[in-house]
């Protein structure tokens, strides 16, 4: 048999032998796995030996392609998530050391001492293995973050292993009621569930994220998502589904304050579903809805005005025990590390003439300005106005990714912020190839970031990831079929 019977045919193909493609993968995360604690002597922090890039990147490129032969005629994308996510509950936190961090605060809660105030290098075992960026520093995450590690620590006793492996628990229920949120965000914007499915929670980025790296962006994500569902709700004479919308985001910024970005798309999906035809399936001619009898300036302020106002009172709300010490001097700031951010690249050259309590504010503070100048600049450009909704989904990812390029810091699971919403937008074969590109690069960039600084790891996988682009973009490929169904 030969190899082209076994790879699906085209983006628009059935797979083919999807059981052993699921086999193939669950067979590289037992390699991921396997690697990780063969080369974790004492778990204390240092860079990869140099033999494990040589398995991790292999073992990355087979989950991928296992991914991407399944594709969104699989009908069982949960069955393949559950079976890919398995062996990864019991590793070592991967590929990045924050799981670490949260046990060290749930640590510090369960006995009673302030994370705002105690440095994370002193909460005992946990502390002793925090990154060293963060060792002197203090909390970073809101009231909800710390009410979740404490309990954890409780429940767990603060063993180092059972913690980590807990933590990963309510990422699990976060990628469990994503998938829910996922499939009635496609059944109310005629795009087919299978193909939202598979982009956005089976994607292997979220997979080795949410569960392998155990990063509490997962339920922050799933909230902030649920927002968007929530605010397409035109009931109680249509202000319902703003409301919930409010508390929703209120709580996903409970877990990480990054869920504020969610509320400008939050207002143009809320927007746009108040004119006729605002949620009908995306057309390519990009034609307005008909005008709506409610549609003004005024109108627009409200909508956004009144999930705004709720958002903050939640999020003060459920802040009320420990307060907003993660605003303190003494916090971790994530410009400290170098990342895929352009800008960490910039303040880590001015590093070697200036101090870190100059260059650290200083590039913040440049990133800010410069966040606010893009939000302000999409908003003209394609977000809502009085008498049109405009490209909701494309401002609202247009405002993550701006985050992502201009913010301080740029990790791989930052981007599971986008990725459960890009197939709502109708994007087009050559923004759709874009994805593919940024989805294969940053599944594997973390294999190549544990042994070399960014600057060094994304250049080298610059040049598979050009060849990939170029040859999709002679052969005309379009990686994403139709956004209709595909059944």
């Amino acid at each position: 048999m030969t190899l082209a019977a076994w790879l699906r045919p085209t983006p628009h193909g059935r797979p083919v032998h999807p059981w052993w493609w699921i086999t193939a993968g669950l067979l590289a995360v037992l390699i991921l796995v396997g690697a990780q604690f063969a080369d974790a002597p004492g778990l204390l922090e240092r860079g990869d030996s140099w033999w494990r890039p040589l398995v991790s990147l292999p073992a990355l490129s087979v989950l991928v392609l296992a991914w991407w032969q399944l594709g969104p005629l699989w009908r069982h994308p949960l069955v393949a998530a559950a079976i890919w996510s398995a062996p990864m509950m019991f590793a070592l936190p991967m590929y990045s050391r924050d799981a670490y961090a949260y046990a060290a605060q749930g640590w510090m809660v369960a006995r009673g001492l302030d994370p705002y105030t105690t440095p994370l290098g002193e909460a005992g075992l946990p502390g002793l293995l925090v990154g060293v960026h963060w060792h002197k520093t203090t909390a970073v995450y809101p009231a909800l973050s710390l009410e979740l590690f404490g309990m954890i620590a409780r429940l767990t006793g603060s063993d180092l292993f059972w913690t980590t492996v807990a933590l990963r628990v309510p990422n699990v229920l976060a990628l469990i009621g994503l998938a829910w949120v996922v499939r009635r965000l496609a059944r109310r914007f005629g795009v087919d569930e299978g193909l939202a499915l598979w982009a956005g929670v089976l994607n292997p980025i979220m997979l080795v994220q949410w569960i392998g790296g155990v990063h509490n962006d997962a339920v922050m994500v799933t909230l902030a998502v649920a927002a968007v569902l929530a605010v397409t709700d035109l009931g109680w004479r249509g202000w319902r589904g703003v409301l919930v919308a409010g508390v929703l985001l209120g709580l996903a910024m409970g877990v990480k304050q990054t869920a504020a970005l969610y509320g400008l798309g939050v207002v143009a999906v809320g927007w746009a579903a108040r004119f006729p035809h605002g949620l009908a399936p995306p057309t390519r001619d990009g034609a307005a809805p008909a005008p709506s009898p409610t549609a003004g300036w005024w109108r627009l302020a409200v909508v956004a005005a009144v999930p705004g106002a709720v958002t903050i009172a939640v999020f003060a709300l459920v802040s009320l025990r420990f307060g907003f010490g993660w605003g303190n001097p003494t916090a971790g700031n994530p410009i400290g590390a170098m990342s895929n951010a352009p800008l960490s690249w910039l303040a880590e050259a001015l590093r070697y003439p200036l101090p870190d309590d100059v260059v650290n504010p200083a590039v913040t503070t440049v990133s800010t300005v410069l966040l606010l100048a893009a939000f302000v600049a999409l908003w003209v450009r394609i977000g809502p106005r009085g008498d049109d909704p405009r490209r909701p989904w494309a401002f609202m990812l247009a405002v993550l990714a701006a985050f992502c390029v201009l913010g301080p810091a740029l990790q791989p699971w930052y981007l599971t912020m986008l990725l459960p919403l890009y197939v709502f937008w109708l994007a087009g074969p050559r923004w759709d190839r874009a994805w593919l590109v940024v989805v294969v690069g940053f599944t594997l960039l973390p294999a190549l970031q544990t042994l070399v600084a960014p600057l060094i790891a994304m250049p080298l996988l610059a040049v598979p990831l050009w060849w990939l682009w170029s040859e999709m973009s002679r052969r005309g490929v379009s990686p994403l079929p139709p956004r209709s169904s595909l059944r």
